[in-house]
């Protein structure tokens, strides 16, 4: 049994801003509701697959550290787009695409989004427990208002590009199949990177860091249009 100190102190913390922006965005799947089971195998994936990511992070940190060094523009930036986001968001698509991509239940347009938020959500959430284990509950706030959502905003722009490589390839034209998914990793990576940079130490420094309100306000505005022009034309996939 899970005691109540870890429940209050821990779980509730880490984990309600998730379960509160995943069942906003599973809510709004008029068509077909997903399947919980298959949504809860989803998150569960997400979550385990973020263990992937650390040793991955530090190889590719280590890399990084020795080809910009550290304390500069270049090194921050780049360790931020190809250390963390590209990792952490390959390792979203890897969930989506081995537990979703040739699913059944992957048939409407909005799926994509569904799914593909439900494996950053899952990542996320592992990450909420493992911040707040480690800082204490005081840092799961600052992660409510902005990482849950940022995790999120990147889960809606993979999701959106997912759903066009779906229906591109049920139409057979790999091309525009191929060019979606490359979409599907290469955009929410770059919004990732940013907002991983501007909170950087140089950021703060040079400061690019006064942007970051600024862009956490725009990704959000951007992917609730995403999420609601989704759902406001959804239709079945090769259509």
């Amino acid at each position: 049994m899970i005691s109540r100190a870890l429940f209050y102190f821990v779980l509730v913390p880490a984990l309600l801003p998730v379960f509160l922006v995943l069942h906003y965005v599973y809510k709004k799947d008029s068509a077909e509701r997903e399947p919980i089971a298959v949504v809860a195998k989803v998150f569960i994936a997400g979550a385990i697959f973020s263990f992937i990511d650390i040793p991955i992070e530090r190889v590719m940190q280590t890399i990084l550290y020795n080809a910009y060094g550290a304390d500069t523009v270049q090194y921050e930036l780049a360790e931020n787009i190809f250390g963390v986001a590209l990792v952490e968001e390959l390792t979203k698509w890897a969930v989506f695409m081995v537990f979703i991509w040739k699913h059944k239940d992957f048939d409407w347009r909005y799926d994509g989004v569904v799914y593909a938020v439900t494996a950053s959500l899952g990542f996320a959430g592992m990450e909420n427990i493992m911040y707040v284990l480690s800082y204490g509950t005081g840092v799961s706030i600052g992660r409510a208002i902005f990482s849950i959502p940022g995790h999120a905003s990147f889960g809606v722009f993979m999701g959106y590009y997912l759903a066009r490589a779906k229906h591109w390839d049920l139409k057979g034209n790999i091309f525009f199949c191929v060019l979606a998914l490359i979409f599907s990793v290469a955009v929410p990576v770059a919004i990732h990177g940013v907002y991983d940079f501007l909170l950087s130490p140089v950021a703060k420094e040079t400061d690019f860091s006064a942007y970051f309100l600024v862009y956490v306000i725009a990704i959000d505005v951007l992917s609730y249009l995403v999420i609601r022009h989704e759902f406001k034309t959804d239709r079945p996939l090769g259509e």
